[in-house]
């Protein structure tokens, strides 16, 4: 080969490698080519600081939005590094055990092959979460499971009759459905759909404590309680306190405030009395109130205690829109989802990322409710102006006005260092003030 023909085939390498590296958008703009920028220089290990994301949604693992991948374990490794870029702390992973469906109906606890993939699956997705810094929630639920073959008989770990609450429906036909429960009385609201445990059981408390060691030793090192309405607080307290963890949230599904209050306070003693740190609460009442008020433009449901943080628990408060269960994504028996609109999504993160609490995203609206990437692009830039300023779970907010209507807004200062007015409404902010991002229904702010 020449010299000349070396550097032709050279020349035309590159202009490959440089056309491989961009690509054009249907408008002729060149998209920004992804690179990789290390961990965030934001991870620690406050998680006050945190922004939280839930990495699935109902049937995640069979929905048509992931086929390309062998399972949703796999998707999720893969979009780690961007996460990480992206300066998202927290990733709520599904239950990981063997169970029906998506494991809420846990099966065999030991046993982590699920419906989301393979336990080496699992394995690979948790290593690449702590090589970024990164924390994985563990969904837990410990209100009840189903048995092998019959409503009762439980494998991995196998438990007697006294780990099924006598009053279960497993007593109604025992020939039919295995064992007799022969366990105390429910202490909490019962759940028909599978057997509900025993936890004054010695068996139930020491098998749940074995699999909380073991989903640290995968790589877990936070906790989401499912269905905590299920038992009473003070066992929650229980097992957080047999194993070290860096976050710990209920699932206390009730939209009254002083209801997530009193739970979570009941939270700091365990079952013998001993005292311990309170758990988190997902904010039930922020989460409706929101919807009223932001779409509703009943703006004034913002002003007075509209939140666990407004109360002082900001620490203890994941505030989100939206989760697997509200949603209504692949699923026709629910009816709480926030909103469908991409315009009333995108204010309600504006609410969420600058104001105080633990914020969630929600997987599914991050990745797939908007397919043109504007959604994602807006909460990214959220997420990054909420760690520049220094916003956290304890931030102070002062609602500066809140003026329901069509024309109405909602106008508050976070910290003395953002503002933020959510609505369509005419607001001048006071001197002193720039503009530095604005979108559909919402301006922030800085000194």
């Amino acid at each position: 080969m020449t010299y000349t023909s070396r550097f032709y085939t050279l020349g035309v390498s590159l202009l490959l490698l440089i056309a491989g590296c961009k690509k054009e958008s249907t408008q002729g703009e060149e998209e920004e080519v992804f690179v990789d920028q290390g961990i965030s220089n934001y991870a620690d290990a406050d998680p006050t600081n945190d922004v939280m994301l839930q990495a699935f949604w109902w049937d995640s693992y069979s929905d048509a939005s992931i086929s390309g991948y062998s399972s949703l374990y796999e998707f999720l490794e893969e979009q780690i590094i961007a996460l990480s870029n992206a300066h998202i702390d927290l990733l709520w992973l599904p239950p990981a055990s063997e169970g029906e469906g998506m494991g809420y109906h846990p099966r065999r606890l030991f046993d982590l092959n699920s419906l989301h993939g393979s336990a080496d699956d699992l394995q690979g997705l948790l290593e690449k979460v702590q090589s970024r810094k990164m924390h994985a929630m563990a969904d837990l639920v410990f209100n009840h499971r189903v048995g092998t073959d019959t409503w009762t008989d439980f494998t991995e770990p196998a438990w007697s009759c006294e780990s099924i609450c006598s009053d279960d429906e497993g007593a109604t036909n025992p020939n039919a459905f295995g064992t007799r429960p022969c366990g105390d009385p429910d202490e909490g609201e019962s759940w028909g759909g599978a057997r509900d445990l025993n936890h004054k059981s010695s068996e139930v408390q020491a098998g749940l404590k074995t699999y909380l060691q073991q989903l640290k030793s995968n790589g877990f090192d936070a906790w989401r309680y499912d269905f905590v309405k299920g038992f009473p607080a003070k066992y929650v307290a229980t097992y957080n306190q047999s194993t070290p963890y860096y976050f710990s949230v209920g699932e206390y599904w009730d939209g009254n405030l002083n209801a997530l209050k009193n739970w979570i306070d009941q939270t700091a003693t365990t079952a013998d009395g001993q005292t311990t740190p309170k758990t988190a609460a997902f904010d039930f009442a922020l989460k409706y109130k929101l919807k009223e008020a932001l779409m509703g433009k009943n703006y004034s449901l913002l002003n007075d205690s509209p939140s666990l943080a407004a109360i002082g628990y900001g620490n203890l408060s994941i505030t989100f829109i939206d989760n697997h269960d509200t949603g209504c994504i692949n699923r026709s028996d629910c009816d709480n989802r926030y909103a469908q609109n991409i315009n009333d999504i995108t204010q309600a993160y504006a609410y969420l990322l600058t104001h105080p609490g633990i914020p969630m995203i929600w997987g599914y609206h991050y990745w797939f409710t908007d397919r043109s990437g504007k959604l994602k692009k807006e909460v990214d830039e959220l997420i990054k102006i909420r760690k520049e300023k220094g916003l956290h779970a304890n931030s102070e907010f002062e609602v500066l006005e809140a003026v329901n209507g069509n024309t109405g807004y909602y106008a508050a200062v976070i910290d003395n260092r953002l503002l933020v007015k959510l609505g369509s409404g005419d607001f001048q902010p006071p001197s002193g003030w720039q503009v530095i991002k604005s979108g559909t229904g919402y301006t922030l702010w800085e000194k």
